[in-house]
């Protein structure tokens, strides 16, 4: 058995390894984490010197910013004369909403308070039904029945975005409410939430960067803008869906030894330690490349 669990540690974090190469899922860290502070504009040189340093080649960042700007989330735009692109409103607005769960330590809460969505959404309008629920799901919602969805309460503001975004307020209601009866919640919770997917999820990304901590730990890398800039931001592509996935729920409802708790901890070791330094080598590199085709 041992074995076997530690066949599927190794292919989950083989899965996860390849995820954060993607190019898109990179170009998505970059604009999240960087470009606000750029006015959310870069230009495409910067861009592709920046994936050839994390080793992603420009065609592959080129077809990958083509897809981007396709889903509205990129907006192409010249500067000064470089060709760039910038984030699109909804997309800025959504990297403002998200820093509060990527970047801000979260403290379980310490009362039972939930936000409820209802809604009602015609059977001629399922497609949209459908988005309706894939978002609530991507950010931390889970179904009670049908058209009840379930969050602690410091998800409102992202329920509120996921609505306003889909153009579906008419159809739906959000309420805040407390738990008082039949089952307990701890019961509750195991069933809207599936709790083992997500310690794995944590586990695979603790799992994933124990050695690259233990090198900071012990000097082994030189810390360099560059080098700064590559980690973290390999971490932060990691580390992002998983605040999206974990709900935060009060600690009362979570199994022993979460292993949350010790993944968040090594996620703000890098964000501490790194995130300053990678900044300032993307605000250089951009600086150096404005101006360029």
């Amino acid at each position: 058995m041992t074995a076997l669990r530690d066949d599927a540690l190794s292919g989950r974090k083989e899965v996860l390894l390849q995820r954060i190469a993607r190019p898109q899922s990179l170009i998505f860290t970059i604009y999240g984490a960087y470009s606000r502070s750029l006015g959310g504009w870069m230009p495409v040189s910067a861009l592709l010197e920046l994936l050839r340093e994390i080793g992603v080649e420009d065609p592959a960042v080129r077809s990958a910013l083509s897809r981007f700007k396709r889903r509205g989330v990129l907006i192409s735009e010249s500067r000064d004369g470089s060709a760039g692109y910038a984030l699109s409103e909804s997309a800025r607005r959504a990297f403002d909403t998200g820093d509060a769960r990527v970047l801000e330590r979260r403290e379980p809460p310490s009362s039972d308070r939930w936000v409820l969505i209802a809604f009602s959404i015609p059977e001629k309008s399922r497609d949209l039904r459908y988005r309706l629920r894939s978002r609530l799901s991507r950010v931390g919602f889970a179904q009670v029945t049908g058209g009840l969805w379930i969050a602690p309460e410091g998800l409102e503001a992202d329920a509120r975005l996921v609505i306003e975004s889909l153009g579906v307020s008419q159809h739906v209601d959000v309420f805040r409410s407390e738990h008082i009866a039949f089952r307990s919640m701890p019961d509750a919770v195991s069933e809207w939430w599936d709790l083992e997917s997500i310690a794995h999820e944590y586990q695979d990304f603790f799992s994933a960067f124990t050695n690259l901590t233990e090198d900071y730990k012990s000097a082994k890398i030189q810390m360099t803008p560059l080098q700064a800039f590559i980690d973290y931001t390999r971490v932060l592509t990691a580390w992002r869906p998983l605040p999206y996935q974990d709900p935060g729920l009060p600690a009362a409802h979570l199994p022993k030894d979460w292993p949350g708790i010790q993944a968040t901890e090594m996620f703000f070791y890098f964000y501490d330690m790194l995130g300053s330094l990678a900044q300032q080598h993307v605000i250089d590199v951009c600086s150096a490349r404005n101006g360029q085709s």
